[in-house]
């Protein structure tokens, strides 16, 4: 107990870690069970998700469940790591801009 404080990072960052590892198993289980990887779909999941057939409201796990033939409950782990990926994409795209990488 006397170490916790000191710990507590280290161990939060373990776990952190470990549902990350996870997380990106059963995506990938997801993703090769529905054939979400070939050309066809993977354009199909983009263009659903950005809007780019028409539609710009937000995409509910109910709405991808029902147009890719899933549980919702599986459309929900896919669209949750596709938002870690969005979120990584975002902060390290800022990091590299307050490092002044590719910076011109």
């Amino acid at each position: 107990k006397q170490n916790w404080k000191l710990h507590k990072p280290v161990c939060n960052d373990a776990f952190q870690a470990d549902q990350y590892t996870l997380h990106k198993k059963s995506f990938d289980q997801i993703v090769k069970k529905y054939g979400l990887d070939s050309e066809e779909k993977s354009s199909a999941i983009a263009d659903f998700l950005t809007g780019s057939s028409g539609d710009s409201k937000a995409v509910s796990p109910a709405d991808f469940a029902e147009k890719f033939g899933m549980p919702v409950e599986e459309a929900v782990v896919f669209l949750e790591w596709i938002k870690v990926g969005v979120k990584f994409k975002q902060e390290s795209a800022e990091a590299a801009k307050k490092s002044g990488i590719g910076a011109r």
